[in-house]
């Protein structure tokens, strides 16, 4: 018996870690595509020579839970969820996928421990909460990830991430403590009807250099969670500590234009910026 023969064979409704596993197995594959859209939507080859959907592979762990209402709408939730997680903090990238496989490998054995467990004690299954339980798990598998000595972005490697294909071509100009600050309106996007990002450039006058800001923009307030900024000529620096923003007319202007072109991006269905 294969285990997910074994899986299957207990329980009417899929159980929290098997969920979990499922998830993130399937999660894996997005590192082949430049967004996530396309990566939903993808095609592919099945053993008869067919072409199908490839998010079929992900649905099709439905198939010994008939009765399990929530399951189809829930793995669809919980990648989703992964997505905005994952891709705006490591990106898509060799060094991302490294790591996102080690969070495939210690979903599968907390999922090998449960079932080691059932034939002692069966395991309760709540599936209401299973795309909470997925987030919670991907938190406590990342915080693992420090202690494995897995690859890590330094601050070059993320100075790169954070300005790879940056274009000013398209950008909407505004003032800041006297300097010129510009929202690139291509490089804005929503991350939901409450949360927007941007990236902003801010030129300084004092040393004729110009600074890359990410911005998170929720329920009209704006701040930093990242900023880039040139020392010299060759040389940059990277600041992880989120900052709070001066408001003033202009900032709300930029605010508004970055939320606008955001929701304007969306409804083209243009991929989140590669920041």
């Amino acid at each position: 018996m294969g285990l997910f023969d074994l899986i299957k064979g207990g329980s009417l409704q899929m159980s929290q870690r098997q969920f979990d596993q499922c998830v993130f197995n399937h999660y894996r594959e997005r590192f082949n595509y430049d967004s996530f859209q396309s990566f939903w939507h993808a095609t592919t080859s099945n053993p008869d020579g067919s072409v199908g959907r490839l998010v079929d592979r992900l649905y099709a762990c439905e198939d010994g839970f008939p009765k399990d209402s929530l399951l189809h709408a829930q793995l669809a939730e919980a990648s989703l969820i992964i997505e905005k997680h994952w891709f705006n903090t490591y990106g898509i990238s060799p060094e991302s996928l490294s790591i996102f496989s080690n969070i495939c490998t210690q979903a599968q054995q907390a999922l090998e421990e449960q079932l080691s467990s059932e034939a002692v004690q069966p395991i309760e299954i709540d599936p209401e909460v299973r795309v909470d339980g997925c987030q919670k798990a991907l938190n406590t598998y990342e915080q693992n990830l420090a202690q494995m000595g897995l690859p890590k972005f330094d601050d070059l490697t993320k100075i790169h991430y954070f300005m790879v294909d940056m274009n000013e071509t398209l950008s909407a100009p505004f003032k800041y403590s006297g300097s010129v600050l510009k929202v690139l309106e291509q490089d804005s996007y929503m991350q939901d009807d409450d949360v927007s990002w941007g990236r902003w450039t801010l030129f300084r006058d004092a040393t004729g250099y110009t600074d890359i800001w990410i911005v998170r923009i929720e329920s009209g307030k704006a701040e930093v969670v990242k900023m880039i900024s040139k020392i010299d000529a060759d040389a940059y620096s990277l600041d992880e500590s989120p900052r709070g923003i001066q408001y003033d007319l202009e900032i709300f202007k930029a605010i508004d234009k970055t939320r606008i072109t955001a929701f304007d991006n969306s409804e083209f269905n243009d991929p989140p910026p590669p920041y």
